[in-house]
């Protein structure tokens, strides 16, 4: 179950991987909001069922402890079975933490997307300016001058159908530019419109996330407790391995100081013995 759970969080990465490719896209109407909500649903799914996963080992794991002998064998066991879940935790809390970190990314591209297109779609629904570029040739210079084109207009007649002919062809442009400007503006309310629907999914992704978190927080604080656990045990083994130590040094002090009145004793038979000897 354990190694199942790691090849999820493996696959999940790579999708994760290709998710913040696609969110790295530049282009303003083919970033793939499709392909990149499916992603995202599908990664929310995937972090959801490995949360649970991973809180059904967990709850396995305490089971067989509680049901294990207390061998030294058993304690070895269930060791490894807790830090094999605390690596699973720690690896989907990885996974999660990169996720919520690309749904942030997009969101802020999407809000800037947005204020562009709002910005670009204002400036185009305004008026011409008062530019000399939009005004009439009538008086170039500003001082009264005639201009040198005014000695080749058309008089008369010619003027006449001259304009006819020129509002013609003015009426044409502008119906043309006004359908164009209509395209323009109903391509980009569909495309703000998915913006925003891309958004939403992902302010209620990051949402469900802080669960997901949550739950994490709740596995990470019972393994604190174990962690706790062990670490006043390590306090009192250290306190034990001191108090055997001086113990250990007591003893061979007393040992040194029986070794030292064992060899005066030695030395006084043997000086009594050669005395023995001298005297026979």
């Amino acid at each position: 179950m354990a190694s199942g759970i790691g090849k999820d969080i493996s696959s999940t990465n790579i999708k994760l991987g290709k998710l913040s490719q696609l969110a790295k896209r530049k282009t303003l109407f083919d970033d793939r909001p499709v392909e990149i909500s499916e992603l995202t649903f599908i990664i929310k799914q995937d972090l959801a069922s490995l949360n649970k996963q991973i809180a059904t080992l967990q709850a396995y794991v305490k089971q067989k402890k509680a049901q294990g002998a207390k061998s030294e064998d058993g304690n070895q066991i269930n060791e490894h079975n807790k830090n094999v879940v605390t690596l699973l935790q720690s690896k989907l809390a990885d996974t999660s933490v990169a996720f919520q970190e690309v749904l942030e990314n997009m969101k802020e591209s999407k809000d800037r997307t947005e204020q562009f297109m709002y910005t670009a779609s204002s400036a185009a629904s305004q008026p011409p300016s008062n530019s000399v570029l939009f005004n009439t040739r009538g008086d170039p210079m500003g001082d009264g001058s005639p201009s040198r084109y005014d000695s080749k207009r058309p008089q008369n007649g010619d003027m006449l159908a001259l304009n006819l002919e020129a509002a013609e062809e003015g009426s044409g442009s502008q119906n043309g530019g006004a359908f164009m400007q209509m395209q323009m503006i109903e391509q980009q309310d569909s495309y703000i419109q998915s913006r925003s629907t891309a958004i939403e999914s992902i302010e209620s992704t990051i949402a469900e996330l802080g669960q997901i978190f949550m739950q994490l927080a709740n596995m990470v604080a019972e393994q604190g407790e174990t962690v706790q656990r062990i670490d006043a045990d390590s306090h009192d083994i250290a306190a034990n391995v001191s108090g055997a130590q001086r113990e250990l040094l007591k003893y061979y002090a007393s040992i040194s100081s029986n070794r030292w009145l064992m060899l005066k004793i030695f030395g006084v038979l043997i000086v009594c013995f050669l005395v023995f000897i001298l005297v026979s």
